[in-house]
């Protein structure tokens, strides 16, 4: 996993010549458009109407300067997350520091999250096949998305993660433009209503909960270090070294690396108040959102009120598109994830990549079996996706944290971020303190 010295290449330098090198973030944007907008967004929107779109803007665009610090380490440094915070100065037990056992918490707990996008994607498929089954409709699922992450390879999952974004992101703007010709029409004063920072008590928990699951989440950024590394960038600026060559490039890089995660932050963000418009007009209107296996059937309302009955098949697949992709997109993820975890505590070999890549693919078929039995067990989708919210807000603080470390302990002299790059940092850290505090007192309340 570290830097190769044959694989060093010049940064492009124009924003044109950049394009073709972008990739990272639209990975973590595939992720992020499917249980953050499609189900914690539109449920947000349902129950609180515009007065939280503040909520939701803050999530999605307050989170990047932190993520931007994990992709310029992992640029210097070639290190997982995992590899880096086990380096941290401060208490450790059995050798690696107490902020690895915090992140082998959150993974296990995300697992609950994804068995409930599972469960969503699943009553897609019995919307198309009514006499199919729960339990083989889940298993075709989880068998289809093991397939298509097994093999470990990088290029497949950009290329897929674009297409299934793409299809539906179109889709509901084409509704958004449509709301006007209906009676959930909503004016600019009703839009300006959202940006009223007020967090009514009823709706602290499902606020928090969508704050850290749009956008990028806690463990999106925690996993973005390994996105940048796999798709080249810290091969292509090379081992790190004492001289302006290795800086110049490094810096190239890292700018490319920032591009690629504020043009992820524009695509999701834009969708993602689509998605909050649909859900606080249509939805909120209709006022009977409720969570089980009717879910994706209730969010159907978003197309067949602005686009006709007609169109409920269109949904339907475009929910597939967007669903299946989040799940894809967190099994290539956390199945790294778990690897890297695997590495650390020396259950494979740090310098086989072979037995590195093994472990991928394993991990990409115990996954989505795991997602599939809990849902069966809970067979309640968006519960399990707010669990994974609220602890993603949790451990947001950890993470944010973590990349402070980054940026003053770790961070190469002639690499030194702007003063807008920093107060950008602490604007992140600040928000996520404050929300992350709130949710843990909400939790024990």
């Amino acid at each position: 996993m570290a830097n190769n010295i044959d694989q060093i290449k010049d940064p492009p330098n124009s924003f044109l010549s950049s394009i073709k090198y972008l990739g990272p973030g639209v990975i973590l944007s595939a992720a992020i458009v499917g249980s953050g907008e499609l189900i914690a967004t539109t449920a947000l929107g349902a129950k609180a109407g515009f007065a939280l779109l503040w909520v939701i803007l803050l999530g999605c665009i307050i989170k990047v300067g932190i993520q931007i610090e994990y992709g310029r380490h992992a640029i210097c440094s070639g290190e997982s997350t995992f590899t880096t915070w086990s380096k941290t100065k401060g208490f450790r037990l059995a050798n690696l520091h107490w902020t690895v056992y915090v992140a082998l918490v959150y993974i296990i707990m995300n697992i609950f999250g994804q068995g409930g996008i599972l469960g969503a994607a699943v009553q897609v498929i019995e919307y198309a096949f009514p006499n199919i089954g729960k339990p083989i409709a889940i298993s075709l699922l989880a068998i289809a998305i093991a397939l298509l992450v097994f093999h470990g390879k990088y290029g497949p999952l950009e290329f897929i993660s674009i297409a299934l974004n793409v299809f539906f992101v179109i889709a509901i703007f084409v509704c958004v433009f449509n709301i006007q010709k209906t009676p959930y029409a909503f004016s600019f004063s009703d839009f300006a209503s959202g940006f009223s920072p007020n967090l009514p008590k009823e709706y602290i928990a499902l606020a928090i909960s969508a704050f850290g699951i749009t956008g990028v989440a806690a463990g999106e950024i925690f996993i973005y270090a390994s996105w940048c590394i796999e798709k080249g960038y810290a091969a292509w600026t090379g081992p790190k070294e004492d001289s302006e060559e290795w800086a110049n490039r490094a810096q190239g890089w890292i700018r490319v690396m920032k591009m690629d995660a504020f043009v992820s932050m524009l695509i999701y963000t834009v969708s993602t108040v689509g998605f909050y418009i649909l859900g606080a007009t249509i939805l909120h209107a209709q006022d009977k959102l409720e969570d089980g296996n009717q879910l994706i059937f209730q969010l159907s309302g978003m197309f067949t009120e602005t686009l006709g009955p007609k169109t409920m098949a269109l949904f339907m697949i475009c929910a597939f598109c967007v669903l299946f992709s989040t799940v894809f997109s967190n099994n290539a993820s956390n199945s790294r994830l778990w690897s890297d975890f695997f590495v650390l505590f020396k259950i494979i070999d740090p310098n086989d990549p072979k037995k590195y890549k093994r472990s991928i693919s394993i991990m990409a078929w115990i996954l989505p079996i795991l997602w599939a039995i809990l849902f069966l067990f809970f067979q309640r989708p968006l519960l399990l996706i707010t669990i994974m919210g609220i602890a993603n807000s949790i451990f947001l603080l950890i993470v944010a944290y973590q990349a402070l470390v980054y940026r003053y302990q770790y961070c190469d002299s002639k690499l030194k971020p702007s003063i807008q790059s920093d107060l950008y940092l602490w604007a992140g850290f600040l928000t996520i303190v404050f929300l992350g505090c709130l949710a843990i007192y909400k939790t024990l309340t």
